[in-house]
């Protein structure tokens, strides 16, 4: 258990922090990983939780405003609620509702969730926009200390050597979690959706919550939490030494394509069938 550096196919490394054998980012305490088995839940809680660059800074913003009823919010960063980030001593001390986040697995979570059933919001999106977009996060990051190549990276992708692991593993323990507790109190929606019909899927989440907001309202939210809307409220929170902002790179869906070969497809592609073989979550775009 440590920080780890893990070779690409082109021998460039990143570093990782591996706790009991799964990997997380370098900066985080591995202590604090280790409670999130025993993490203390309330039944009012909404957690937010998705893999990596799969738009949870969208969601968890959106969750905030729909829960509070005002699209006025304070400007708290999500990484301030994210459970592997913070003490319990901290989350504690938060008023209720927290609106939590987390990009665990099932099993590394406290499994009194159970009993407490606070609301999960489960995010999807097509995993090879998240490569992508994972890619430029791990170059951005300077604690990552990784240099390497789409080509090269694009292999640590697809083998789970990168923080949270395999991107196809995550999904599937998610979708073993669902199947297995059907009653739990869960809503999946994809980023994909989002982006077609934002007003629609605002709506569906917020009856989810049990906010039966009105139309004008959960378009007033989309508004304010569109991708550019959101740069521009919170894009300068998170800056590399260049300037660029780390979080909020371009939001689009197929993006992908701007940087997968065809070879690189048709491998990304045969790995996807492999991996999520009976699966039931619809990845839309993924095998085009």
């Amino acid at each position: 258990m440590g920080v780890v550096r893990l070779a690409d196919s082109a021998g460039e490394t990143i570093t990782l922090l591996d706790v009991d054998g799964d990997y997380f980012p370098p900066d985080l305490d591995a202590g604090v990983i280790q409670g999130l088995k025993t993490f203390n839940f309330r039944p009012d809680d909404v957690i937010v939780c998705s893999y990596p660059k799969t738009g949870c800074h969208w969601i968890w913003e959106v969750t905030r405003m729909l829960l509070s009823g005002s699209t006025d919010v304070d400007e708290t960063e999500k990484e301030l609620m994210m459970m592997e980030w913070q003490t319990q001593q901290y989350f504690d001390s938060k008023p209720a509702p927290r609106v939590l986040n987390t990009h665990a697995l099932p099993r590394q979570l406290n499994a009194d969730l159970l009993r407490m059933r606070a609301k999960i919001v489960f995010i999807l999106r097509n995993p090879k926009d998240v490569a992508v977009s994972f890619y430029h996060h791990h170059l951005k990051l300077p604690e990552y200390e990784y240099r390497g190549s789409w080509a090269a990276y694009l292999h640590l992708f697809l083998t789970g050597n990168v923080d949270y692991g395999s991107v196809f593993e995550y999904m599937k323990d998610w979708e073993a979690f669902i199947h297995q507790h059907p009653d739990y109190p869960l809503i999946v929606i994809t980023y994909e959706d989002l982006k077609e019909d934002p007003v629609r899927e605002l709506s569906r989440l917020s009856q989810f919550l049990d906010k039966n907001h009105n139309r004008d309202f959960v378009e007033r939210v989309a508004d304010s939490c569109s991708f550019l809307r959101m740069k521009e409220r919170k894009g300068h929170n998170w800056l590399t030494n260049g300037g660029d902002t780390i979080f909020y790179r371009k939001g689009e869906v197929g993006d992908w394509r701007n940087w997968f070969t065809v070879t690189q497809n048709l491998t990304f592609d045969a790995a996807c069938r492999d991996k999520m073989a009976g699966s039931c979550f619809k990845l839309r775009e993924t095998l085009q």
